[in-house]
């Protein structure tokens, strides 16, 4: 006999099944009453008949998840996009401005042309 730590997903018919015993087999060696069993118990195994070590290899551990960090919607990045925004448009800022003055300066220029042409076709 040897143990075995349930690991996530794993039912009673599976861990049977990947130990080549039967369910009522590991229920009678563990005292199980119902098939619930959880994840971290630990059940014992019942080898084959006459054999003194497990009948077949142990499982491959189960693999532990990576936490993956999750991004904060008010956190520090977002703080520092705001802030490389907030430089961006202080730089542009001054060249819309002068560019603004431009068009200004030109929509007069355009309207002192508009009166000269009126004025001589006026005169024609």
């Amino acid at each position: 006999m040897f143990t075995y730590v349930v690991q996530p997903g794993d039912t009673l018919y599976g861990i049977a099944s990947r130990f080549g015993v039967s369910v009522d087999a590991i229920m009678r060696a563990n005292n199980l009453t119902g098939g619930m069993i959880y994840t971290g118990q630990v059940l014992r195994i019942p080898t084959a008949v006459g054999g003194g070590g497990q009948p077949f290899p142990l499982p491959i551990p189960w693999p532990t998840p990576t936490p993956t960090p999750i991004p904060d919607p008010g956190g520090a990045q977002l703080e520092q996009r705001v802030t490389r925004l907030e430089r961006q448009y202080a730089t542009l800022e001054p060249a819309v401005d002068q560019l603004t003055r431009r068009v200004d300066r030109l929509e007069a220029e355009v309207d002192r042309l508009r009166q000269r042409i009126r004025r001589l076709d006026q005169q024609d």
